[in-house]
């Protein structure tokens, strides 16, 4: 390779900024050949040094009694279980790639199983956290099907149950689709591994397929504004994801982690091997040398660049000992899987890279890493110079006949049945599932033998955050600890996968940090710790002088813990009779609900009302009614407010309900509002005198609201229609919605 190649040079260059140029120089002491300015530029990228937001995540409270391996410090968090037993919890995000091709979407279920597979887990758990522009339009529903197609591709054919996600629609993702996953995993506490390079001698090992060129400075490209139709803009090629090759690659390395061969793994993502190596190094307090000669070829015409920084997919950087290599090489040959040593393992702290004796690069390791050289950002912050208000039902007309109303919320496409959608996910994988017959708020799965589950939450509504990020982001964290408290859980950690358009633009950078500060306050009152997370910049889309970009868009997935799957609580009516109960206040405001979206085409208002402490307060009453068994059924008032929650308690069942509203509130605020902290539970008549007893001492407003019936739907002694009739439109509105044909 020749390194003073013009071009060489410039392809790093389109990838960073003049100071940056500049502090490298300054801090290695000389200029850099064009091959190393394209390593810094890999490194340097936003989507792996996360330079403009890492001041805020180290705000994050990290620390816990139960965390194993902190948010930051590998690529996954853990958290001990008990009983030997670990959760290894990521979340990520796959928006550029995805926009430029749905396709993609398997790649970004791979990448996210790799990196729980290295730390020695088993995947247990996926879920899928979407958001597409306005489904009327065709090239929005065929994004969406053609990513749900690529998500389920990977997933089904690897074996892991996808337990629950989030689908949602608004117009700012029209050109900027977000792929967001959390995948969970189990590991046995003495089999836990960490992406280090062990001592100095340790061979360097690259297990897998051949490295195939695909999606080089891939993560540069991640850290840009797109641009539309792909004008004048450097898309690497797509990458090609192999479910069967990556749970063929897991087996083979559990194997190996089980014989005790491996010191150190990491997958090989973002930044290609390059990013792993020096991650692992920097981890180890290493350095390590590369030879790109040993590195197996899918092509052989590649540049040295292409290798070092290509993103193929079902591959892992390991560190073994030397008298390893033999049972190493015999294992992996069972399963029909290269491996070959690429490097060696030194105590010189640099990274050096060799083409046969020619020395392409040679860099300290802190230079290109997280935390050592690469550049922090604190950008400017702007509020955004918009009015914040909160809107109440009487400022706005009462729209007549409010079961027309009730009929046409269950039908929109953001609260409308996702049966189309997660039918098309194996939701069966491993026999684990305990959320098949009957749905809980959160997914569920048993782990280990001792009766326990685990509880996974997603939750995100952006347009809580459009105008109040910091209050948007604090509901997010409520209603995921919500969720698993609905199911019988209890809260342990929380992953998020941070959403947002160019942080050079002042609003945007201080929607971020407002909405970190929102997620650090919940969680620190709470006392549930971050143990992972993905910050995704650059949302936008450049076309000519205008730009489309996403709104705030924070999304949190919490894990927590079911000691039994006794505990189990579902979100079904269970009988007919069974008293209907609201834990938490209603009142008038119906600020960013779908309803005043929708019905009254009001988009931007104040987030709904919400406090913390109230929150915490019902949560804990409710983590113990359900404990004690007097609640037959839990399900917490969210999106589409208390219509909506009604309607999918009565829905499994079949059952109907006969409910009464409050004189003081407006009967569309009643039902379609969404304030928070409030969840529906039902009651048997023989548990009813102890749950009255028990809700009077504790303090907590509640409310009857009715009783279970055959099927009839009733409020204040109107039909509403039979239960049939909702679940018919709730179920197909938007399976006849994506299946049009014409936009």
């Amino acid at each position: 390779m020749d390194l003073n190649d013009a071009a060489l040079k410039e392809r790093a260059l389109s990838y960073l900024t003049q100071d940056e140029i500049y502090s490298i120089g300054s801090m290695l002491g000389r200029d850099p050949n064009p091959f190393e300015l394209n390593m810094f530029a890999a490194m340097w990228s936003e989507h792996i040094s996360y330079k403009s937001s890492i001041k805020w995540l180290e705000e994050m409270p990290r620390k816990g009694a139960g965390v194993l391996v902190q948010a930051g410090d590998e690529n996954a968090g853990v958290i001990d279980l008990g009983g030997g037993l670990a959760c290894v919890v990521k979340m990520e995000s796959h928006n550029h790639p995805v926009a430029v091709d749905p396709r993609q979407g398997a790649v970004g279920v791979g990448n996210i199983y790799r990196d729980l597979i290295s730390m020695g887990a088993e995947p247990v758990g996926q879920l899928n956290i979407l958001r597409f522009g306005n489904p009327i339009e065709k090239q929005v529903r065929e994004m969406l099907n053609a990513v749900v197609g690529a998500l389920g591709s990977y997933s089904n054919n690897f074996g892991v149950p996808v337990v629950g996600g989030e689908i949602l629609f608004d117009e700012s993702y029209r050109l900027n689709p977000l792929v967001n996953m959390m995948g969970v995993g189990i590991v046995k506490k003495d089999k836990l591994l960490r992406s280090v390079l062990g001592m100095s001698g340790q061979q360097v090992i690259l297990l897998g397929k051949k490295i195939s060129g695909r999606g080089v400075h891939g993560a540069g490209f991640a850290s840009k504004a797109l641009k539309h139709m792909g004008e004048g803009q450097m898309v690497p090629e797509s990458q090609i994801a192999d479910p069967a090759g990556g749970k063929i690659l897991m087996d083979c390395l559990h194997e190996m982690n089980e014989a005790g061969l491996i010191s150190g793994m990491q997958d090989v993502g973002a930044g290609g091997i390059l990013c792993a190596a020096a991650e692992m190094a920097s981890g180890g307090g290493k350095g390590v040398t590369l030879h790109i000669d040993r590195m197996p070829l899918l092509k052989p015409d590649l540049d040295a660049l292409a290798i070092l920084l290509s993103q193929t997919q079902e591959q892992m950087l390991l560190s073994v000992e030397t008298e390893s290599l033999e049972e190493l090489g015999r294992i992996a040959k069972h399963w029909g899987l290269d491996c070959q040593s690429v490097g060696e393992v030194n105590t010189s702290e640099r990274i050096q890279v060799f083409q046969g004796e020619s020395l392409l690069g040679d860099l300290p390791v802190h230079l290109l890493v997280r935390g050592g050289g690469a550049p922090v950002y604190i950008r400017n912050m702007k509020a955004r110079d918009k009015a914040i208000r909160s809107i109440s039902a009487e400022e706005v007309p009462m729209p007549g006949n409010l079961k027309d109303i009730a009929r046409r919320m269950i039908s929109l496409p953001n609260i409308a049945s996702r049966r189309c959608i997660y039918e098309q996910f194996d939701t069966m994988a491993g026999l684990t599932n305990l959320s098949l017959e009957y749905a809980s708020d959160a997914g569920v799965v048993a782990v280990g033998d001792g009766g326990m589950a685990l509880a996974m939450s997603v939750d995100g509504n952006s347009r809580y955050g459009r105008l109040e990020a910091r209050k948007g982001a604090m509901i997010a964290v409520a209603e995921a600890c919500r969720n698993i408290i609905c199911s019988g859980g209890r809260p342990l950690a929380l992953a998020d996968c941070l959403n947002y358009g160019d942080p050079a633009d002042p609003h945007v950078y201080h929607d971020f940090a407002e909405s970190v500060k929102g997620i650090g306050e919940v969680c620190r009152s709470m006392g549930i710790p971050v143990v992972a997370g993905n910050v995704s910049f650059h949302n936008l889309t450049q076309n000519g002088n205008e730009q489309a970009s996403v709104i705030p868009t924070p999304v949190i997935g919490m894990v927590g813990v079911l000691d039994s799957t006794e505990q189990l609580m579902t979100v079904n009516f269970k009988q007919k009779g069974d008293m209907i109960y609201l834990l938490g206040r209603s009142d008038n405001d119906i600020s960013s609900s779908e309803y005043l979206s929708v019905v009254h085409l009001i988009n931007e208002s104040a987030a709904p009302r919400f406090d913390l402490d109230y929150e915490m307060k019902m949560q804990g009453i409710l983590a113990t009614l359900i404990r004690d068994g007097l609640v037959n059924s839990a399900h917490d008032v969210s999106l589409g407010g208390l219509f909506v929650t009604l309607v999918e308690s009565a829905l499994p069942g079949g059952l109907g309900f006969d409910v009464t509203s409050p004189a003081e509130i407006r009967g569309d605020a009643f039902l379609f509002g969404e304030s928070q902290s409030r969840v529906v539970v039902s009651v048997s008549p023989e548990h009813e005198t102890a749950f009255l007893d028990f809700m009077m001492e504790s303090g907590l407003h509640f409310s009857a609201l009715g009783h279970v019936t055959k099927e009839e739907l009733r409020i204040d002694d109107v039909s509403f229609g039979f239960i049939a009739d909702y679940a018919r439109d709730f179920d197909k509105a938007l399976e006849h919605l994506l299946a049009a044909e014409a936009g």
